[in-house]
């Protein structure tokens, strides 16, 4: 039913790969529903080419992706399962951050997002802001929000993906358009 997606940089300490991709198979385990991990490399520069890459695996009819350097509860695919069921454009999971070893609610809208398959925009054309236009093409009408936070956004100094958005601030704009 499920596509998951980690694009790993060769940046991001290893200790987090481990525990992200620990979380994600933990989280597969528990689902109730088939779900297929899929680890891509990531293209330096350009992330929108490594998610393009990402969601081209696999067959599901949902895919969705896990920041490499993030983590999910336990349960994140099990929440989902009965609005993957419903035949959604998109499922919302709310997110905790974590900063300085502070956990914190997160956004709505932001991570563990599992789009249909057939509601893809083309991420290759995205190298940071992909994420961002690929909620903006879906209806808010056409989003299901899911109660309980499942995903752990880790924010720190040295993210690579916020200095990229960061130097493109014209793509940011152009993807909230």
């Amino acid at each position: 039913m499920l596509d998951c997606h980690i694009i790993v940089s060769p940046d991001t300490p290893r200790e987090w790969v481990t525990q992200c991709l620990d979380s994600v198979h933990e989280a597969a385990d528990r689902a109730g529903y088939p779900v297929a991990v899929h680890v891509v490399d990531g293209v330096p520069g350009h992330i929108g080419k490594a998610r393009a890459a990402g969601y081209a695996m696999g067959s599901h009819p949902y895919v969705t992706f896990v920041d490499d350097d993030d983590y999910l509860m336990p349960d994140a695919f099990a929440q989902m399962g009965d609005a993957l069921r419903t035949g959604a454009p998109a499922i919302c999971t709310p997110e905790l951050t974590v900063q300085n070893g502070q956990l914190r609610p997160g956004h709505a809208r932001h991570h563990l997002i599992a789009y249909r398959r057939d509601v893809l925009i083309d991420h290759a054309q995205w190298p940071c802001c992909g994420d961002v236009a690929q909620l903006a093409a879906i209806s808010d009408a056409d989003v299901i929000d899911l109660p309980s936070p499942q995903y752990v956004h880790r924010i720190y100094g040295t993210s690579k993906a916020r200095a990229l958005r960061r130097a493109n601030p014209a793509e940011l704009e152009m993807a909230r358009a």
